[in-house]
């Protein structure tokens, strides 16, 4: 069994063991539940969608922001001529 303590903001930190056990990382969300007079915490689901982020890169495809400004670059130029 392992203690913890609250902070001034009321806020505790999970020990490594069991962020590690529950796969649990920065910014997921857990369930709060009283049962019995005891504090139970349960693990919510990450939103599918969020684990797609950055699956779907294709692989030597130019970045949307550097074609965007290449274009605003080239439109200024057409613009000064």
């Amino acid at each position: 069994m392992q203690k913890i303590t609250i902070s001034e903001k009321g806020q505790i930190c999970l020990p490594a063991s069991l962020r590690r056990r529950y796969g649990l990382q920065k910014g997921d969300r857990l369930l709060v539940e009283e049962v019995d007079g005891a504090i139970v915490l349960h693990p919510l689901p990450r939103h599918p969608l969020l684990a797609l982020r950055g699956k779907l890169k294709s692989s030597g495809a130019e970045k949307l922001t550097d074609l965007l400004l290449r274009e605003r670059t080239a439109d200024r130029e057409h613009e000064e001529r």
